[in-house]
């Protein structure tokens, strides 16, 4: 709970402290969580140029970290987050590099080998290791990543986060260096083959694997299990799709939080109670730190495992939590199939090809590693899927599905969170919000000490109107809009695109000015609930 009143905590006094050495870190106060030995200083070399920070663990082994800029913050941040938690990290970095049917035995979210399969703690959903590798190495093979990160602001990073990762990818690395995977301290992850340094574009498709959360992960063996063309041979059943997917397209996790303003509060500041419910265990649970670069950065709070920012906390006058937002961030098209040709598909009267990939990944055998070839498609509006969180939805000689992501292309949440970590006021948090829109499944709740309180649900949601939807939902479009407010739309007409709005920070989603915000002086709350809710 935060109170409204500046929390500089016991390191104004540290900000002068600076180790010794081109590349250094000062580890001080109570050991680490894990049992670690440390030493006052660790140094060695950059090619990049120094790097230096400053890490006071307190009692309960909570990292803050001092740097003199953001490659120092995140060099800070990456040695402690792999200090306290090596082997979830090394696992997520296994399985965004497509890695997973590579290596055999037991790992901390699941087994590996091709026929293994992992738990996605973040959305609920399991995933074949091998349909996982293919999904992944495709967006390796696109370069999809690198096109994300080679965006000038405010599509694509600013300088500072860029320097950030260079830090964290530093850290990480060192302390595995200095520790040796044959001496790791967690058990689960010692002397295994799959725990190895990390690259840059290794954190940056973990950033992309968080952003695709509620949307094409929760799809994984939909999109990238082996298709026969046209091969299915059951009908179409609409309201069969809905029910399913009305009983399983629920994230298993929510979170609450309330913001109080001045008229709710003794002392006339803000108040904020978050109670984020993301899993106790898994790389989608929270790691907390404090963050401070002198006369710049002071934030606390949590992020998910690789995120070498600050995602529910506080700066000194604003706090903020979030909650999974009802909005969904994908929607469906039904495209209809040429009956002579499966991999066509109607659009504005004329036949399109589906794009053909052919995707190789690596799996082990019982004759050891061998290359594993499939075919994956996608239309226009995005990949082929014949199943939706285990509800199938069949191609036929007559139809297909694939799925349109509003998150496809949103690395801007990067940018949010970055400016959020400095942020000092609800307005200012409001402008962060409408200038990037680039939350990706949550609502904001937040307070500040001048005694507003925030709620927004404004992010990356695809532009499809209600009046879009009735006129552009497909049969079994008007069954699952029914049920649970998820259109499946005309994939034959270019009437039936997403919309785009003026104000938008980015095509095709919903511009702020249709999407829900409130600044109060009472309250504001949500426990993933609908938006109108959040002042009752």
């Amino acid at each position: 709970m935060w109170d409204g009143r500046s929390r500089r905590g016991p390191l104004g006094a540290c900000a002068a402290a600076a180790a010794v050495g081109a590349l250094a870190i000062a580890l001080l106060g109570a050991d680490s969580p894990a049992g670690a030995a440390t030493k006052p200083t660790l140094s060695g070399p950059s090619a990049d140029g120094p790097l230096q920070a400053t890490i006071r663990r307190d009692t309960h082994g909570i990292p803050n970290i001092i740097g003199d800029n953001f490659a120092d913050l995140g060099f800070g941040y990456g040695y402690s987050i792999a200090q306290d938690n090596i082997c979830e990290l090394a696992e997520t970095y296994v399985t965004v590099r497509g890695e997973r049917s590579r290596y055999s035995g037991d790992g901390v979210q699941g087994s590996f080998g091709p026929d293994g399969s992992y738990l996605q703690r973040g959305n609920g959903f399991s995933a074949n290791n091998l349909d996982s590798d293919f999904f992944y190495q495709r967006i390796i093979d696109d370069q999809t990543v690198e096109k994300l990160i080679d965006q000038p602001p405010p599509d694509g990073p600013v300088d500072e986060i860029r320097e950030g990762v260079r830090g964290y990818v530093a850290g990480y690395n060192k302390y595995l260096a200095d520790t040796g995977v044959g001496n790791l301290p967690d058990p689960r992850c010692r002397g295994a083959d799959w725990v190895k340094p990390i690259s840059e574009l290794d954190a940056y498709r973990r950033f992309y694997q968080l952003a695709l959360l509620a949307s094409q992960t929760v799809a994984i063996d939909g999109i990238a299990d082996e298709k026969t063309p046209g091969g299915a041979s059951s009908p179409i059943n609409a309201d069969g799709i809905a029910e399913g997917l009305q009983a399983n397209l629920k994230l298993p996790i929510g979170s609450n939080a309330i913001a109080l303003g001045s008229q709710a509060t003794a002392n006339g500041r803000g108040m904020l109670l978050g109670n984020p419910h993301f899993p106790w265990d898994g790389p989608e649970r929270f790691y907390q730190a404090h963050l401070i670069i002198p006369g710049r950065v002071n934030v606390s709070g949590g992020s998910l495992y690789g995120v070498p920012l600050v995602l529910i906390g506080h700066t000194d006058n604003l706090a903020w939590s979030h909650t999974v937002s009802t909005a969904f961030r994908f929607t469906p098209f039904q495209e209809v199939i040429n009956p002579v040709n499966p991999t066509q598909y109607l659009y504005d009267g004329q036949w399109r090809d589906m794009k053909q990939e052919q995707v190789t990944v690596m799996a082990r055998t019982d004759s050891g590693l061998e290359p594993q070839t499939r075919t994956l498609y996608s239309t226009s509006h995005g990949p082929v899927l014949d199943s939706l969180v285990g509800i199938p939805l069949p191609w036929t000689p007559a139809t297909a599905f694939s799925m349109g992501d509003a998150n496809a292309a949103n690395f801007r949440y990067l940018n949010h969170f970055f400016f959020t970590n400095q942020a000092q006021s609800v307005d200012e948090l409001d402008q962060i919000e409408k200038t990037y829109e680039g939350i990706p499944w949550v609502n904001t709740i937040a307070a500040d000490s001048q005694g507003k309180a925030y709620y927004a649900d404004i992010g990356s949601i695809p532009n499809v109107s209600n009046a879009k939807a009735q006129e552009c939902d497909s049969p079994v479009g008007a069954a699952t809009f029914q049920a649970l407010g998820l259109p499946v739309l005309d994939g034959s007409k270019s009437s039936c695109e997403w919309g785009n709005d003026p104000d938008a920070a980015a095509p095709v989603i919903f511009g702020p000015s249709h999407l829900p915000s409130l600044i109060r002086d009472d309250y504001v709350t949500n426990s993933k609930d609908s938006y109108w809710l959040a002042n009752p």
